[in-house]
């Protein structure tokens, strides 16, 4: 007998979606009855008629379960998948991966292989996603000195995932015995590395934001060293702007020192 669509809305926060996870698995209704929604002010959400609506409040004890019980019960790559997917913004990510869970507790370890599953061929797609931005990142994040003593470095980036402890630890094996700042505008966080020690990743308040973006408003030679370069191996005859833009989308060259305007 069919039943009516049970959805679970939640926190759009990893904890959010894997107590969303956790309750909807514990529920015995059906995964085929079930959606996760993850709530976002970004996104506008459409009332399905004769649907049954839940909602989860987020707690770490139910998130933390359902992360021990995937990598316990199917695998340390089903894990890495679902922790993957939790990075992303995608607005089906929260159903993406309360399938995958459920399909996965089935089939074991071969979840990750099972692309003939919908839900299996779109975790792999999120996955792809979220781990193509960070590299992009990782590989273009420019950083400019925006304090002399102690030196501080800081980068801007604004990705579209929640991209920032990926790209954070990188620079921390890099950049180890430096003080560096990453600020994620986008989702209004930021890393704060303090030289050979640890980092901390936070949630800015308003006056934090203005503050990092007074700090980078700063014309420092640092950020010119970048421009001076890339002016000295770019020769106007051997431009080749398309292929340019097709290896370096122009979305991640927003805050890349050398494509910036003189001011």
């Amino acid at each position: 007998m069919e039943k009516p669509v049970r959805i679970y809305q939640c926190d759009s926060s990893p904890d959010g979606i894997l107590s969303a996870v956790f309750e909807a698995g514990v529920s015995g209704y059906g995964h085929k009855y079930i959606k996760i929604q993850p709530l976002s002010q970004d996104y506008t959400y459409n009332i399905e008629l004769f649907s049954e609506y839940i909602n989860v409040e987020t707690s770490a004890r139910k998130a933390e379960n359902v992360l021990k019980t995937i990598e316990d019960r199917i695998s340390r790559e089903a894990y890495f998948f679902v922790m993957s997917a939790l990075l992303s913004e995608e607005e089906d990510r929260g159903n993406v991966i309360y399938q995958f869970v459920t399909y996965g507790f089935t089939i074991g370890a071969d979840i990750t292989k099972a692309l003939q599953l919908e839900c299996v061929s779109r975790i792999f797609e999120i996955k792809r996603g979220v781990h193509n931005e960070a590299h992009f990142y990782k590989e273009f994040l420019r950083f400019q000195e925006v304090k002399k003593a102690p030196p501080v470095l800081m980068a801007k980036m604004e990705p579209k995932n929640k991209v920032l402890t990926l790209v954070a630890a990188h620079f921390e094996d890099r950049f180890n015995a430096e003080y560096f700042i990453i600020y994620d505008k986008s989702h209004r966080e930021a890393v704060f590395h303090s030289a050979g020690g640890d980092s901390i990743i936070r949630i800015l308040t308003q006056e934090e934001e203005n503050r990092l973006e007074g700090m980078l408003d700063i014309d420092e030679k640092y950020a010119d060293l970048w421009k001076v370069f890339f002016d000295s191996i770019a020769v106007e005859e051997r431009r080749n702007y398309k292929l340019q833009r097709g290896n370096l989308a122009l979305h991640y060259r927003k805050y890349m020192t050398e494509f910036m305007e003189n001011n």
